[in-house]
């Protein structure tokens, strides 16, 4: 054997090896990612669809109870105030303070899905022993998801053994479900805005197959542990980022239809894939207000260019700072709270994801 083989057999034998699903990730992460349709679960499509854009309707549900802590304060009075122009940095949200043996080493995400869940289920009127058992489903949507818990994890060597349970993407709906006896269909979605949209459209698909009878939609953004992080990517956001939770509790009984439309905006044809996006969802309807949650929305963007055309406007950006996937759920709960009558469009975007739904008012009851 020539020495150069033999020194680098030699090499590559003493050198540390990774565990073999490390070198199956890298694998997956060196393919190419097709640019396709999204995923989504299976419904009534919404005529052809240009290619890229997923684009859904069904029954839309009704929205029966609302939970909302942010760092604007409890419920929606705190969104109201106006948000100065330019303001940077974060709005953080006080930690929940729950009684209970088993809330003492819970992460503030979990806090605060938890006690957001109890505003929404006593919102509704109910008791929240009325959620037990397999007719409820829960849906977790986060931009942060647990990136909290894995920096504790990985960073305090002092307490990693209780930390460890934290850093799986199902800690914080796994509170939930403890909480109130959930054992229906569970999903988790992590991402921003646009996946808020996708999970209603998975919670009223459920209520509309007849696979719950009730739905928790719940929202967490926990940015204070890992500020820094977001503050590299400063520029994808507007205003500062604010800390919350949200939680919808969704029934059927509602009359109208949900439309959902998302796919890829970015690049030249940004604009035209949003005026795509807008047409799956709105067709010849007009809506009775807009609620915003595209970065970087206004006149002079591709959505507000896309709104002019059709003679429509967002009403305000209503949403101070930067709410991440508590945005759209925020945007519901202010149709369910008041006028005007009629139907919503929520629209919102998550890096180069452009995402609209219609919401009937009826649906907003």
């Amino acid at each position: 054997m020539r020495p150069r083989l033999r020194a680098r057999r030699a090499a590559a034998a003493s050198a540390p090896r990774d565990p073999l699903h490390f070198a199956w990730l890298r694998g997956l992460q060196r393919r190419p990612r097709p640019r396709g349709a999204v995923s989504h679960p299976p419904g009534s499509a919404v005529g052809a669809a240009p290619r890229g854009i997923t684009a859904a309707r069904v029954l839309a549900p009704a929205l029966r109870g609302v939970g909302l802590l942010t760092g604007w304060g409890d419920g929606l009075s705190g969104w109201e105030v106006p948000q100065p122009d330019g303001a940077r940095g974060l709005v953080p949200v006080p930690t929940p303070a729950l009684a209970g043996e088993r809330f003492r080493r819970a992460t503030r995400e979990c806090l605060l899905a938890v006690a957001a869940g109890r505003a929404a289920v006593a919102d509704a009127g109910l008791d929240p022993a009325a959620l037990a058992g397999s007719r409820t489903g829960i849906l977790y949507v986060s931009a942060t998801g647990y990136a909290a818990a894995n920096r504790a994890f990985l960073e305090d060597e002092a307490s990693t053994t209780l930390h460890f349970p934290y850093t799986s993407p199902s800690s914080v709906p796994a509170e939930v479900t403890i909480e109130f006896g959930v054992q229906g269909p569970y999903v988790n979605l992590m991402g921003g805005a646009t996946a808020a949209l996708q999970g209603l459209w998975y919670a009223a698909r459920w209520l509309a197959d007849g696979a719950a009878d009730r739905v928790l939609l719940v929202a967490v953004e926990a940015v204070h542990e890992v500020r820094d992080l977001f503050a590299r990517a400063r520029r994808l956001y507007r205003g500062p980022l604010v800390e919350g939770a949200a939680a919808l509790l969704l029934e059927p009984g509602a009359r109208g239809d949900l439309v959902w439309a998302s796919g890829v905006a970015t690049g030249p044809g940004a604009e035209a894939t949003v005026e795509d996006i807008l047409e799956a969802v709105l067709g010849t309807a007009r809506p009775d207000r807009v609620a915003s949650g595209a970065s970087g929305a206004g006149p002079r963007s591709a959505e507000g260019r896309a709104l002019a055309r059709r003679g429509l406007s967002a009403a305000g950006r209503g949403l101070p700072g930067e709410p991440l996937a508590l945005g759209p759920l925020a945007a519901l709960a202010r149709a369910r709270a008041g006028a005007p009558a009629g139907s919503w469009l929520v629209t919102a975007t998550w890096k180069t994801d452009y995402g609209a739904l219609l919401w009937p008012q009826s649906g907003a009851t």
